[in-house]
Formats: structure tokens, C-alpha cells, sequence
């Protein structure tokens, strides 16, 4: 009797069906880049939303700490927050806009584009004021605003996700 390794009838895989495989892996791969680019961007833009809303949390309680006031400072063109005194800076990367919008009735951007917070809690907002972040790519219709009430000092993130801001 001849032994199963000697006789060529043995299981196994064939080049053609490795690469079969790797070629299936390959398209697979290919269509699922674009969609990680998005998520990526989306992932940016929540951070960079997340990152400005600490900065001015952080300026609110070392105001109340400190007994003094803090400036926040948006500037739309570099695409920066800013704390004075300085505590940190919020400096987004290439897909996350900062911008105004004056559309917004319920809540408008920052005028000046800064806002100060008190030693006693509030801020200088009148009424909610607001600092806008969108996406660079057009395909990532979600924005965000961080939300200042001056009557509380109260900071907030929000998300529009077509027809409302909902908390984000």
C-alpha cells in the first residue's frame, strides 16, 4: 500500500486559490478606504468639537479658581481657539473649519469672536453664543457648535444632524 503523501491525492491549496483569495481581499480593501476617510474626518471633527468645548471649560474654572477673568478667542482664518491668560490652544488639523454663522437664530456666533469668563461663573455671552465646526469634505454633512451661556458660564456641544441640534 502506498502511503497518502506519495499518491498526490492530498488536501491542499492551490496557488490560483490563494490568489483568488488575495484578490477578493484586494477589491474589498479598495471600496472600504473612502469610507474610512470619512469616519476619519467625522472622528476629527467630534474631537476638535470635544477639544475647543474643554479649553473653555477649562477657562471657566480656573476663572472661578483664580478669581479673574479669561478670554477666549475664536479665530476663524487659522482655525484656532485660544485662552488669555494662556492654558492651551485648540489647532485643528486640514479638514475641520471653524466658521460664523449668522443664519442661526437660535443661537448666534460669538460676537467678537471671543468670549470672557467671570470669576463669579458667567461669561460675557449674551444669551447662547456659539462657535461653529464643520468638515472640509463635502461629504461629511455633520457639524457641531460649543454652545456659551453667558447667564451661567454653561459650555455645551451640539451636533446638527440635518434639521436639529441635538447634545453631543
Amino acid at each position: 500500500m502506498i502511503p497518502a503523501r506519495l499518491r498526490g491525492d492530498q488536501a491542499g491549496i492551490t496557488l490560483v486559490e490563494i490568489s483568488v483569495v488575495l484578490a477578493v481581499l484586494g477589491v474589498l480593501l479598495a471600496l472600504s478606504v473612502p469610507s474610512l476617510k470619512e469616519w476619519r474626518r467625522a472622528v476629527e471633527l467630534r474631537g476638535t468639537a470635544a477639544k475647543v468645548a474643554e479649553i473653555m471649560l477649562s477657562a471657566r474654572m480656573r476663572s472661578v479658581v483664580e478669581r479673574r477673568d479669561y478670554l477666549v478667542s475664536v479665530d476663524y482664518t487659522a482655525d484656532a481657539c485660544s485662552v488669555t491668560p494662556p492654558v492651551g490652544t485648540a489647532q485643528v488639523g486640514g479638514s475641520v473649519d471653524f466658521y460664523p454663522d449668522n443664519t442661526d437664530p437660535d443661537c448666534p456666533s460669538l460676537s467678537a469672536r471671543d468670549v470672557v469668563f467671570r470669576p463669579n461663573g458667567t461669561a460675557d455671552a449674551a444669551g447662547f453664543e456659539a462657535v461653529y465646526l464643520k468638515s472640509r469634505s463635502a461629504r461629511v454633512p455633520v457639524r457641531y457648535r460649543v454652545k456659551v451661556l453667558g447667564a451661567t458660564g454653561k459650555v455645551g456641544v451640539e451636533k446638527w444632524t440635518g434639521g436639529v441640534w441635538t447634545g453631543a
